[in-house]
């Protein structure tokens, strides 16, 4: 079963865990995710199974959306309600007014520094585990996107916000430096990711009702998505079988740098419309970065 399921995540698992459940209840051999959810979140995690774990990479940097309630006044140390308080201020009486001007900075390209509870890795071991130690390192400071972001909901001390984002981007940091700018500290409540790339919340799968087997040996229905279909974002390149033997083989297929800009990526398909490989571009031509099909 090479497939990518939209799992919707519950609140309380890693998602590691939800990689775990995944192959407990279907019986896959090997799964990824494409970008980790903390364990206080809900909502879209893609599951890579079996032979469509080769697409992490080419999902991982999809853009997100989140819908995040902030709680203003408390700040904990992991930045979330998991978290013990080590701040406590004052709320202003806050308008959307306020609010909104304060967002204004966040919009486009910004420079945000990942926070200590992380999964990054200094040295090889990750920031969290050094955090609960009480250690504290510096962390480079990244350049990330926040496409959108706007207030849909304001009881103080609670603030809600809808972010679209690119990857790389961590929602507690955003929202602690956002509460220092209107004069208070703060922690995330909640956090849901609704979206990443075209797969929605909405079309997910909960754990424990991932299906049953079809009568052709795979699996069908909410939350499913064949190799194809989770690429869809990629160009599709349509090759004859002389040329997928070329490709295949490790030939740089040139007079092809037209198909898509220098740099990306496509999905290479055969006569049959069998999904085969994706090809970087390169100013030459199109050359293999990853084989799909069996050949």
């Amino acid at each position: 079963m090479n497939v990518v399921i939209n799992v919707d995540k519950p609140q309380g698992l890693t998602s590691h865990g939800v990689c775990r459940r995944v192959r407990a209840e279907l019986g896959v051999n090997k799964t990824g995710h494409t970008g980790t959810l903390d364990p206080l979140a809900t909502g879209v995690l893609l599951v890579c199974c079996n032979r469509a774990t080769k697409l992490v990479n080419y999902l991982v940097g999809l853009d997100k959306e989140y819908v995040v309630r902030m709680r203003l006044g408390v700040e904990t140390d992991t930045l979330d309600g998991e978290g013990l308080p080590v701040k406590e201020m004052p709320v202003p009486p806050l308008t959307t007014s306020v609010i909104e001007n304060a967002l204004g900075k966040y919009r486009g390209e910004i420079m945000q520094q990942p926070p200590m509870y992380s999964a990054i890795k200094v040295g090889g071991v990750p920031l969290y585990k050094m955090a609960r130690r009480g250690i504290e390192v510096e962390r480079k400071v990244r350049r990330v996107n926040i496409r959108e972001i706007e207030l849909t909901q304001l009881t103080l001390p609670f603030v809600e916000l809808r972010v679209l984002c690119s990857k790389g981007v961590y929602i507690r940091t955003l929202c602690c430096d956002i509460a220092r700018d209107i004069g208070t500290c703060g922690y995330v409540d909640s956090l849901r990711r609704r979206r990443v790339g075209d797969f929605d919340v909405g079309q997910g799968v909960q754990l424990g009702q991932l299906g049953e087997p079809n009568l052709a040996g795979g699996y069908a229905g909410r939350g499913y998505h064949n190799m194809d279909d989770a690429l869809g974002h990629l160009r599709e390149v349509a090759l004859t079988f002389g040329e997928v033997r070329r490709l295949t083989s490790g030939q740089t297929l040139t007079g092809m740098a037209s198909v898509s800009k220098e740099g990306q990526c496509v999905r290479v398909k055969d006569p049959d419309g069998r999904l085969v490989a994706v090809a970087s571009v390169t100013d030459k031509g199109i050359r293999m970065s990853t084989l799909l099909a069996d050949i």
